[in-house]
């Protein structure tokens, strides 16, 4: 988010009700202005054939914020989602909004006063927004959009040459199985299990031979349901017979075994910084001669919070969490402070007040980039309003497991923000002037520590080679 007055200088609304069309390659910049009554205007620019192109203005300006979201198409950033909320009022207009890429999430832009509104979603699984249309009268009445299906990415094969050319495709949800049989030359097939668009599984896809003597190696299993991620994939393959000698896959959560002969050849990499493996192609006919691979961005999940009271908000996504700090009194806590890292700089967030001199101070740092901030466990009391009110936090990090003491006073209830293999990226909540009353957070897959800001990519001319930036643990 950032601010852009100049953007703001020229208005000649169009209205009620427009169409920016459907014609378009990505959207690149989003310009809101609102206030306490709502989104009152909205400008979105686009790229078309290539090429930057100026939106329409709509609705009217009044007084408040004035706030632009910019998607980095350079970056391959698309915009995936958008989220809001309405008003209460008979008619109704969107009170605040929020917008997903699939690099990152927006923070919460407007004012929403709790659950009173009717909620706002724009999500098509498998497309990327590329236009909008509404009603805009005297504020933003209705937002709507226009879909595209989203390419994965391929990335050439890599390994020896001869063999005949396959291609299971990039139209598939996730991978969930792979087996390898191998023999004296090296990797004899190999198996592939996928589910489609919709999670349900498809035909197996075999490449290579079995026909002669061979050993069928145990399955490397990938539970989808489960959030689990194939990564990358390491392999070394014999020049002179044009064979794949071995195979190691590694997922957000556990790596292969080295599936083959010696770990000898001539050593290859497939996969890429903050992408998914999602499909195959490669050469292959008695045995395996080369892989390649499909990749698409890695999904954030949003972890709701469960509890009830004050007003919503919500920070978004950052590349890591780098401290967090309670401020507590009288069995509550009652304000709660991020230190976030965004593009390597600091970003602060509070909510809640921590200016009470008899407040309890305490804090819990995270060694980013060296740990990544992995479960916070909650505990809360119900009061007499049927509210919730957190009374303390325990916070868990990568770095073996390290916890921080429990933050607070514990009570009888609790709750777990927490996503196996997976890293917290971000939070959001609800809370008072003086309460913290609910707490979430948004989780992104992790790569090993070792690996995290490295680009896998081993790729030819044609073949993918991006560095997203991206979040905690990629």
């Amino acid at each position: 988010m950032s601010q852009d007055s100049n953007a703001f200088e020229i208005i000649q609304p169009e209205g009620p009700k427009w169409d920016d069309g459907c014609d378009h390659d990505d959207v690149t910049k989003i310009y809101l202005i609102g206030g306490k009554d709502g989104i009152q205007f909205i400008k979105i620019d686009y790229i078309k054939s290539g090429e930057p192109k100026n939106g329409s203005f709509h609705g009217y300006t009044g007084g408040g914020f004035k706030q632009m979201f910019e998607i980095d198409n350079l970056k391959n950033e698309y915009l995936e989602s958008v989220e809001g909320y309405y008003s209460s009022m008979s008619g109704g207009f969107i009170t605040a909004i929020q917008f997903k890429t699939n690099l990152r999430v927006s923070e919460l832009m407007g004012y929403n006063n709790g659950p009173g509104g009717r909620k706002l979603k724009l999500a098509n699984h498998g497309k990327k927004i590329i236009g909008f249309q509404g009603f805009s009268k005297y504020n933003l009445d209705d937002l709507d959009a226009h879909f595209t299906p989203i390419t994965p990415t391929r990335m050439e094969a890599q390994g020896g040459k001869g063999g005949v050319e396959w291609d299971d495709g990039a139209d598939h949800d996730s991978v969930t199985k792979i087996q390898v049989r191998i023999n004296k030359e090296g990797i004899q097939y190999i198996k592939f299990n996928y589910v489609d668009k919709d999670g349900h599984p498809e035909k197996e896809q075999v490449h290579g031979s079995d026909t002669g003597r061979g050993n069928t190696l145990q399955p490397f299993e990938i539970n989808h349901i489960d959030k689990e991620y194939l990564l990358s994939i390491d392999g070394y393959y014999n020049e002179d017979s044009g064979v794949i000698q071995t195979l190691q896959f590694k997922t957000n959560i556990k790596t292969s075994e080295v599936m083959g002969n010696d770990e000898e050849g001539t050593k290859f990499t497939l996969g890429c910084n903050g992408h998914e493996i999602i499909g195959f192609h490669g050469y292959a006919q008695d045995n395996l001669n080369s892989l390649g691979v499909y990749i698409t961005t890695l999904p954030l999940t949003k972890l709701e919070y469960k509890g009830k009271g004050g007003e919503i908000w919500d920070d978004g996504t950052f590349q890591g969490v780098k401290k967090v700090s309670l401020y507590s009194c009288d069995d509550s806590i009652r304000c709660i402070e991020f230190e976030y890292i965004n593009d390597g700089k600091m970003e602060t967030r509070v909510h809640g007040t921590k200016i009470e001199m008899d407040f309890t101070k305490d804090e819990f740092k995270v060694d980013y980039p060296n740990e990544f901030l992995t479960s916070v466990e909650g505990t809360y009391n119900i009061d007499d309003s049927h509210d919730t009110k957190i009374t303390s936090l325990t916070f868990k990090t990568s770095n073996k497991k390290r916890t921080s003491l429990r933050l607070g006073k514990a009570s009888d209830s609790s709750f777990l923000l927490e996503s196996k293999g997976c890293a917290l990226v971000g939070f959001h909540g609800s809370s008072s002037y003086n309460y913290l009353y609910a707490l979430g957070a948004y989780s992104f897959p992790m790569t090993p520590l070792a690996e995290a800001g490295k680009l896998y990519t081993q790729a030819g001319d044609r073949g993918a080679s991006q560095d997203n930036g991206g979040f905690g643990g990629v």
